[in-house]
């Protein structure tokens, strides 16, 4: 029964929808895609909407939630959900980081990433662990432009010892 909810798409519907007139209620809960969903990031909470998760094109979430096409409502699938003692959705990830993960989900390529090298490669594993290609993308593109600044810096500072040095080559041979 589970396969009506598969993530292979069947005569050209999309990942975000299935059919979920077959699911026992128990199985599934409905919801309003404007209705507020709390995540538990690695112990840091999380609110959003379900329609942000459901629109989302993480593989991750697209697990566990989608857009019942018959409906329009958003379906968790329960059994396939890890909720923490206050209801929320728990996700096993660090929660730092997942401010920036729900960012993208929220705002796409106008996300503000850190300008931090190191930071920009957590975030590149967290894409993959996500499913999330274009943020991958979008991540490799800043840590491009990062080692671009950088080469650009370093070769300034070089100009600068070569004129520095010439400087002083000069002071001590004209006097």
């Amino acid at each position: 029964m589970l396969a009506r909810a598969s993530l292979v798409p069947t005569n050209g519907r999309d990942l975000h929808s299935a059919d979920f007139s077959e699911y026992k209620k128990e199985e599934i809960s409905a919801h309003h895609a404007r209705d507020l969903v709390r995540i538990n990031a690695g112990g840091t909470q999380f609110a959003t909407l379900y329609d942000t998760l459901a629109q989302s094109k993480s593989s991750y979430f697209l697990n566990f939630i989608r857009i019942d096409r018959t409906t329009g409502k958003i379906v968790l699938l329960k059994q396939r959900t890890i909720i923490d003692e206050t209801g929320a959705i728990f996700v096993n990830r660090d929660g730092h980081l997942f401010t920036y993960i729900l960012q993208f989900m929220r705002d796409g390529k106008n996300t503000v990433l850190p300008r931090d090298r190191n930071t920009l490669l957590q975030l590149k594993r967290e894409a993959d662990f996500f499913g999330m290609e274009v943020f991958k993308y979008l991540i490799q593109e800043t840590l491009t432009e990062l080692e671009q600044e950088q080469r650009s810096k370093n070769g300034d500072i070089s100009e600068i010892r070569t004129l520095v040095n010439q400087i002083a080559n000069n002071t001590y041979f004209h006097n």
